[in-house]
């Protein structure tokens, strides 16, 4: 029998040698090439963060009681706690101390990385996804071979592996690849044991409620598991046990996650549930219970026993009408989110996060091609109509509620590949399985035929693969962030050290990974001003700034050490396939404040600033597009922090060669605003100037960039910023 058809009962060693290949070629693409994302404005770096507290700590208790004495000396200026570290104090509850900090995310996965953290060093976390991405290939392996014997199944391990999706995820430190696992062990303990034990049920369910230790989001799989009860209820009641047994399991363990949530991040708990994502999971849970307890007293009426077979004998009897219904639904399903759901949106003029929330399904198939979402229909097919196992039906159920809650409303921000790990923990492997179930699975007698078909689909997936990734296969992301960590916990001064930025960014990994003590603030300025009270009280203070030249009339400032992070990594596209590659750079000074005497600080009317101090670059080093309108090639950053009163008119000039081939803008506030839009200057090619006002007096700094192309290349000499009367 030929391999292709997706059967091979001779279990020749010649699969296992192709599967092994591909497990070693997957394991080393996603741990050969990590991303080294330490930084606490997101979840990688968070995550980082909670499993670097863990290690040293063994356990998750972020409390900082020294606030109290910073808020008596910095007073507003003083931001309590981090990104994702949030303060438990609220004015409505005073009896909670200023100090108590909560985190924002579950344990499970954290604890994982503090386990490779003690075993093998920082380097080692960010290869831990890569074990779990390698053990969710064996288990679709497993599942698949279940169905369409090995050969079919070594085309779903194939298609799963290198899908961009999956290959851009498992390489982060995020949530995501250890909850497909943990998904996909728990459908393989279930299709492998649905007949055979009752106590095999119980415990995949509890592997699947481990889930609720590692995402709260995860009590979304109680309605399919009551799907799963209720189907047995009326068409398998004989094996009603096993799903209960089932849904007992997950429930006694997402029981336990639930309450290690409220006692231990009640605030974060809370948040949730104000926002409504908590509201809506619980009203989806109790609904499915009350909704599942109905029917199971209804089944023991003597009406509801009648109609329960009635009901049976009529599906039995109209299974092809049935078959056709479902089918043909599928594909209007599709049909709909592809091409008229798009339609529809561009007519309501939405913004770019309403439009990708309205059109997810078509952002989805920038890693799963439709011609596999359409071929899952024959997977549907397959597993429902002609295989009839109830054991497949935890896998399909899991599979086809979380794909259409997270292409209804994926409840993310909208950037790739920021959006993708949403569809990473179950749709992309799911529509990828079910796309090769269908392949399979087609009605075509003639061999030939049916191999020519298997073979041009896995060559468009193949291209599929290359177009996708190639901008990132060999490339390892943001490379240099844990070796700079790696220097900064052993160069930065640490003998009653204290350390003070703005930075949100570098904080918190600082303080957890590096184990610097340090404090987020909002502002320099006043910072400085107060900061001799905390000199007095016998600290050493610190304060990293973007500023090269920072001064300053109440305290001295004596440079100690610069903070490099630097790496590649993708541009932040919306709505848009990422399709260029950055070199990030960002250059900080670490200043020492010393007391000294009280200078009355003037307001300069000009201030030099060095071209070759640049606080932040940005440069292409890698690009897809085949026109780059408005994207240049390079944007360095200069930074300067107000002496005092920041409000006014402001002139900066630059001198060079080619400055008309360049463009200007500033922003201010940690670039959280624009007051200079990019534009072309006024002058020539040897001076250029431009001119902005600051309006705002909280303004605490402004940051002028300078943006140039490649093929145009403008050179700068020097800058100077200065104050128009």
């Amino acid at each position: 029998m030929s391999p292709l058809s997706g059967r091979n009962n001779s279990g020749n060693l010649f699969t296992y040698i192709i599967l092994t290949l591909l497990l070693v070629s997957a394991g080393a693409m996603y741990s050969l090439f990590p991303i080294e994302y330490i930084k606490g404005d997101r979840d990688h770096g968070v995550y980082v963060v909670f499993g670097s507290k863990i290690q040293k700590t063994g356990g998750l208790n972020f409390d900082d009681f020294r606030y109290q004495d910073l808020t008596r000396v910095l007073g507003n200026n003083i931001i309590f706690g981090y990104p994702a570290i949030h303060s438990d104090h609220s004015p409505q509850d005073p009896s909670v101390p200023i100090g108590s900090l909560s985190p924002r995310f579950y344990p499970l996965f954290p604890t994982f990385l503090a386990l490779s953290a003690d075993l093998f060093g920082l380097d080692g976390m960010f290869r831990v996804n890569s074990i779990f991405g390698v053990l969710s290939l064996v288990f679709i392996f497993l599942i698949v071979k279940k169905w369409i014997g090995p050969w079919g199944a070594l085309i779903a391990v194939f298609f799963c592996a290198f899908n961009p999706a999956q290959l851009w995820n498992v390489r982060t430190t995020l949530s995501e690849p250890l909850g497909q696992l943990l998904i996909l062990f728990s459908c393989y303990l279930a299709l492998y044991f649905f007949r055979k034990s009752k106590g095999w049920m119980f415990f995949a369910g509890g592997v699947l409620g481990l889930s609720s230790f590692n995402r709260i989001d995860s009590l979304i799989y109680f309605p399919a598991l009551a799907i799963l009860v209720g189907y047995l209820l009326f068409l398998r009641k004989k094996s009603l046990w096993r799903g209960f047994n089932f849904l007992f399991g997950y429930s006694a363990i997402s029981i336990l996650g639930v309450l290690y949530g409220y006692i231990n991040s009640k605030p974060y708990m809370l948040d949730l549930w104000r926002s409504k994502q908590l509201l809506k999971l619980t009203v989806f849970c109790v609904f499915s219970s009350i909704l599942l307890s109905g029917l199971l007293i209804f089944s023991n009426l003597q009406f509801g026993k009648q109609s329960i077979v009635l009901l049976k004998n009529t599906i039995l009897k109209n299974k092809k009408i049935l078959r056709i219904v479902i089918l043909s639904s599928l594909f209007l399903l599709i049909t709909f989110a592809y091409s008229i759901q798009p339609v529809i949106s561009n007519s309501e003029n939405l913004t770019d996060f309403f439009y990708f929330k309205k059109n997810s399904f078509i952002f989805f198939l920038f890693y799963v091609p439709l011609i596999l979402v359409l071929f899952g229909i024959g997977g549907y097919d397959l597993l429902v109509f002609r295989k009839q196992s109830s054991g497949s039906l935890v896998f399909l159920l899991l599979g086809s509620l979380l794909s259409f809650v997270y292409f209804y409303d994926p409840s993310i921000y909208p950037d790739h590949y920021w959006a993708s790990r949403r569809w990473l923990l179950f749709p992309v492997p799911f529509v990828c399985i079910m796309g090769v179930l269908g392949m399979y699975s087609l009605p075509i007698k003639k061999q030939v035929f049916k191999s020519t078909l298997i073979a041009i689909v896995f060559a468009g997936y193949v291209y599929h693969l290359y177009n996708r990734e190639r901008l990132i296969f060999f490339e390892r992301m943001l490379s240099g962030y844990s070796e700079e960590f790696e220097r900064l916990s052993i160069a930065l001064p640490n003998e009653k050290a204290i350390y003070f930025t703005k930075k949100q960014d570098l904080a918190s990994p600082l303080r957890y990974l590096s184990g610097r003590e340090t404090y987020l603030i909002h502002k320099t300025r006043p910072f400085l001003e107060k900061a001799s009270r905390l000199i007095e009280s016998g600290w050493n203070v610190y304060l990293i700034e973007e500023d090269f030249h920072l001064e300053d009339g109440s305290v001295t400032l004596e440079k100690v050490d610069q903070i490099s992070l630097e790496g590649n990594y993708p541009l932040d596209t919306v709505n848009r396939y990422p399709d260029m590659l950055l070199y990030r750079g960002v250059f900080l000074q670490v200043y020492k404040l010393g007391l000294g005497p009280k200078v009355s600080i003037q307001t300069k009317k000009s201030v030099s600033i060095n071209p070759s101090q640049f606080t932040y670059t940005l440069k292409t080093v890698r690009s897809e597009r085949r026109s780059q309108p408005n994207v240049y090639e390079e944007v360095k950053a200069y930074a300067y922090c107000f002496q005092i009163n920041p409000t006014g008119k402001f002139k900066v000039e630059f001198e060079g060669e080619s400055l008309s081939q360049a463009t200007f803008s500033v922003t201010a506030n940690q670039s959280s605003s624009v007051i200079f839009p990019e534009s072309p200057g006024v002058g020539d090619d040897r001076k250029m100037s431009i001119e902005f006002s600051v309006e705002n007096p909280e303004t605490d700094d402004i940051q002028i960039r300078f943006h140039t192309k490649r093929d145009r290349q403008a050179v700068l000499k020097s800058l100077q910023l200065s104050r128009i009367p």
